[in-house]
């Protein structure tokens, strides 16, 4: 049986309608400008209590995003007059008709006015007053908002439509720049807005199916409804994608396998086989060789290696989204849904169609059986799919270049609404360009080349151009920071938080420079007991002339600072390549303990191996010695990444830096790390990258007659809001060549429980004394 779309009949009333517009259009001119400005006014007291007891009701049972509960609200705005839909097109136009016609007499480029309300699934809605004039579109957009037991109009914002279309398939579309001239030379394109309302009715079948087989995948970062595949061919399907969805539903949790938090460092997982194929093999017919075939797979592991997206797959935030337009059953049980890639970002419709061959299953799950895309000349590129990198490219990639892994990432998902007005996003981008024209002195020299717009593109920025910039700043009354220097002015944001903390309405910024010399004015907003963040990026031009390079706007989950000093701060969306929370330290480190941080603890692990989280000393070595620590010990050995042949290590290299930094001898190396007679040398062992992972700090020290010294470390892990996690006291032993050797750890326990690590003694007494196992497989470049 095969359903059709409802509206080629639809069409059929669009010129009764148009017909009873015109005529309402003319009736309200003859009612004169004083008439109009009383209507109006009635009609946003109307408006405001139109639905103000369904909203509390939504508010009262925490249903302000449930799909019925939105059907409800639209409903009761038709049933008082108002055109109106929902803000995801899930839900038929009330009163469709009016838009219709109002459509039609633009297109005909007569003048035409409505009014349609947007639901949104936020607690509130958006009101556009639209008006037509010789072809062109005028759009009037108030924003209002259930708060305190009341809905209220929060914003109204104006723009001259650049584009609109009525399409084909029943949609109203259009954009525009709703700021301001010189605000939007500031902004760039962040302002732009995008609308796309669904007038045509549309089948709830068809809805339906939508939201239970294609919403939940749609066309973010996979390629499932973008290249043609079938159970006996799968073609370009790529499995990796796959995995990333099905994933969190399969598991009922996140994915841990994430991206290493360094930008410009790559991660590869080793998954173990049944892990691996459940969440695939729970929504294709595939078995396992020919997954294994489509992907790289390990048999002397049992392993699937996995390479996260990271920095250089990154899309484009703007994505279309599916709407099944049409199904057939066929006589095997499965349906073939019919479905147009509607993308509001371009002003499109329909980019193409596609027909989705799914199987439902008896336990009410679902197979994916096929996808075709619909042959036509008027098909559209899938601009904003990035491909996972190939193994080639992705060795090209990380093996060789270095990124700058504080710079803010562009492709962070912003927020609706901002909580400050465009005055105030135009003062603040001002601030921002004053600043740095007030330490332009030290960027008029800087030479300037071609750079990705998330770096300041500026060759060669010396540490201590960054140290005086960030000290200039401060002089100006700034708060300035960058990483390992201490904040200037940072009173400021300690009272910011102290308004926060009181429910005081407040703001503050903080001047980030980062190491390629971007400055990064990251304002802090709290206002009706709401947290945001207003970034403005300043990049550099020859002859050291600033620019805003772009801005955005984020909602804040919280923010916290510790009584230590660290100001830590999560976003209610955590992008690809971030931690799941922000930070800087607050209050002054003292030089020397940040000399020594560098010296001895950076690059050291609490959670890849066991050399911090164990109590040892020369008596009991070898509880630490585990084959996966030599990467790091050789990084801070010899400054360089550790680079091997067939993943073996010469012995002589690997026994000359383990008994210069540690008090081990070549006898326990060769006991306890793998040894190989064969060829004399040590495996190169690969550890799994632990998400978010603690970094130790020394705060203290204490230099002793025997010329060790004592380092007092605090492990700090700002993604579970802790800057004392555990203490560390570890004694090491200058050496006349400027290296150095450890000699003893103690940990003892704060605020968090220590980690355990995989391989170790501890674990194997907790697995009853079975051998430990060397799962870690992950590889960092």
């Amino acid at each position: 049986m095969k359903r059709e779309n409802k509206y080629s009949k639809w069409k059929w009333y669009i010129i009764l309608y148009s017909i009873v517009w015109l005529m309402m259009g003319c009736a309200r001119k003859e009612a004169g400008l004083q008439n109009v400005e009383e209507y109006t006014k009635a009609e946003e007291e109307h408006i405001e209590d139109v639905c103000l007891e369904l909203y509390e009701k939504a508010a009262r049972e925490n249903r302000m995003t449930d799909l019925e509960m939105i059907r409800c609200i639209v409903n009761e705005f038709g049933e008082n007059g108002y055109t109106a839909v929902d803000s995801k097109n899930q839900i038929d136009m009330v009163n469709a008709e009016y838009a219709a016609g109002f459509c039609e007499t633009a297109k005909a480029r007569e003048e035409a006015d409505i009014s349609i309300i947007e639901v949104n699934y936020l607690g509130g809605f958006v009101k556009y007053d639209l008006r037509a004039r010789n072809g062109r579109l005028d759009v009037v957009r108030n924003y209002y908002r259930y708060e305190n037991g009341a809905i209220q109009q929060t914003a109204t914002t104006s723009y001259q439509a650049e584009y609109w279309e009525y399409t084909e398939e029943g949609y109203l579309m259009f954009s525009g720049n709703w700021f301001s001239e010189e605000l939007y030379t500031l902004t760039l394109s962040s302002a732009e807005d995008y609308t796309a309302l669904r007038i045509a009715p549309l089948d709830e079948a068809y809805r339906e199916l939508n939201r239970k087989y294609l919403l939940p995948i749609s066309y973010e970062k996979n390629n499932m409804f973008l290249t043609d595949w079938n159970e006996d061919d799968f073609g370009k399907l790529n499995f990796y994608d796959v995995f990333d969805i099905f994933y969190p539903i399969v598991y009922g949790k996140k994915m841990p396998y994430t991206a290493d938090e360094n930008q410009g460092a790559g991660a590869v997982y080793q998954i173990p086989k049944e892990e691996f194929e459940k969440p695939v093999m729970a929504y294709f017919n595939i078995d396992s060789e020919t997954l294994q075939a489509k992907t790289v797979y390990h048999s002397k592991n049992s392993a699937y290696e996995y390479k996260p997206r990271g920095f250089y797959e990154v899309e484009y935030f703007k994505y279309p989204y599916p709407e099944v337009v049409g199904f057939t059953e066929n006589s095997d049980g499965t349906l073939t849904l019919t479905v147009n890639v509607v993308f509001p970002y371009k002003g499109i419709s329909k980019m193409y169609a596609h027909e989705v061959v799914i199987r439902p299953l008896e336990d009410g799950g679902v197979q994916y059986v096929s996808n075709r895309i619909i042959p036509s000349e008027e098909n559209y590129e899938a601009t904003w799919h990035t491909p996972r990198l190939t193994q080639e490219e992705w060795e090209k990639m990380y093996g060789s270049q270095e990124i700058d892994t504080e710079v803010e990432f562009w492709y962070a998902v912003q927020a609706d609404e901002c909580l400050i007005t465009e005055e105030e996003q135009a003062k603040l981008c001002e601030e921002a360009l004053a600043a740095a024209e007030a330490v332009s002195e030290w960027y008029k020299d800087a030479v300037i080349e071609a750079a990705p717009d998330y770096a300041s593109g500026i060759s060669g920025f010396s540490e201590e151009q960054r140290k005086t910039v960030v000290e200039e700043l401060g002089k100006k009354g700034l708060i300035s920071v960058s990483a390992d220097m201490n904040m200037q002015n940072y009173g400021r944001l300690e009272a910011f938080y102290e308004d926060y903390r009181s429910g005081q309405d407040s703001m503050v910024t903080v001047y980030e420079v980062h190491r390629d010399g971007l400055i990064g004015a990251i304002t802090f907003i709290c206002r009706r007991n709401e947290l945001q963040t207003y970034y403005a990026g300043v990049s550099w031009q020859s002859d050291g002339v600033p620019d805003i390079q772009g801005t955005s706007v984020r909602n804040v989950a919280e923010i916290h600072l510790t009584e230590k000093g660290y100001f830590i701060y999560a976003y209610e969306t955590v992008t690809e390549h971030a931690s799941l929370r922000q930070y800087w330290r607050v209050k002054p480190l003292s030089d020397e303990c940040r000399d020594l941080t560098e010296k001895y603890i950076s690059g050291l692990s609490y959670v890849n191996y066991n050399m911090l989280v164990t109590n040892w000393n020369s008596s009991n070595v070898e509880d630490i010695l585990m084959p996966c620590m030599f990467e790091d010990i050789y990084r801070i050995s010899t400054g360089e990444k550790l680079k091997t042949s067939n993943w073996k290590i010469p012995a002589e290299q690997y026994e000359n830096i383990m008994t210069t930094y540690f008090p081990v001898s070549v006898e326990q190396l060769r006991k306890n790390c793998g040894y190989s007679e064969d060829d004399n040398s040590y495996p190169h062992e690969m550890i799994y990258s632990s998400p978010y992972p603690p970094f130790g700090e020394v705060v203290d020290y204490m230099e002793n007659e025997d010329g060790t010294i004592t380092l007092m470390v605090d492990g700090v892990w700002p993604d579970y809001n802790s800057d004392y996690a555990f203490t560390n006291e570890i004694v090491v032993l200058p050496l006349e060549d400027g290296a150095f050797r450890y000699l003893s750890n103690v940990i003892e326990q704060k605020e968090m429980e220590i980690p355990r690590i995989a391989g170790t003694k501890a674990e194997e007494a907790d697995k009853g004394g079975k051998p430990p196992m060397w799962s870690c497989r992950i590889r960092r470049f």
